[in-house]
């Protein structure tokens, strides 16, 4: 499935901010958390045999393999708030709080209903501004700018960072349906240090302001 409602070009407004981000000075003054800017991007759960509109990825550090729609469901696009929200209990857990729009909560609507037991994929590119990653990301939006509606097909993305380097982007969490989401809610525990959650959702609301501010003119 694949959303077909958004009121602005998206990838224009992340672009723009990546834009930004390259152009932060690389000198050890900290890196400006207003010049961030995140996606994140839900993937239903697909069927093995589909290898036409579906692929593999590999899921949390601990790469779970899941079949994939190549296309996402809903985006960064369709969001109109996010938090962090901290989980009681002693292991200082957190979650990453979605509020979509009425259409995409529309769309949730839908898909939770009709693909009970089926999982929910995350996705999210989270870069430090200024670095290699944000830069790849600016040039990879404008050229999905420029391709041809029905140029080829979609490709899922792949994961930024190892082991061994801090990580710019991620397949953060399985979510398994197992009732009809009517709310426009969409909570999750990501697969993530605190630092990259906290990261992921400062670019988002960073996307947000653009697009609400785009939205005005």
């Amino acid at each position: 499935m694949k959303s077909w409602f958004y009121p602005f070009n998206i990838y224009f407004t992340v672009a723009g901010l990546f834009f930004c981000a390259g152009c932060v000075h690389n000198n050890k003054a900290k890196l400006d958390p207003k010049k961030e800017a995140s996606t994140i991007r839900l993937y239903l759960e697909g069927n093995y045999a589909d290898t036409s509109s579906t692929g593999t990825v590999l899921v949390t550090r601990q790469k779970f393999p899941y079949a994939v729609q190549r296309e996402p469901f809903l985006t960064e696009a369709d969001l109109s708030k996010v938090a962090l929200v901290d989980d009681p209990g002693p292991d200082h857990s957190y979650s990453i709080e979605l509020l979509f729009d009425d259409h995409a909560s529309l769309l949730l609507d839908m898909t939770t209903t009709a693909n009970k037991g089926r999982h929910i994929i995350i996705f999210s590119q989270f870069p430090k501004p200024g670095t290699k990653e944000a830069k790849e990301r600016r040039k990879a939006h404008k050229d999905e700018e420029d391709d041809e509606p029905l140029a080829a097909q979609p490709q899922l993305p792949t994961v930024a960072g190892s082991t061994n380097q801090a990580r710019e982007s991620a397949w953060l969490a399985a979510v398994l349906i197992r009732d009809r989401n009517t709310s426009g809610i969409f909570r999750f525990s990501p697969d993530a240090s605190y630092e990259e959650g906290a990261r992921i959702v400062r670019g988002l609301k960073n996307v947000i302001a653009a697009k609400k501010k785009r939205d005005r003119f």
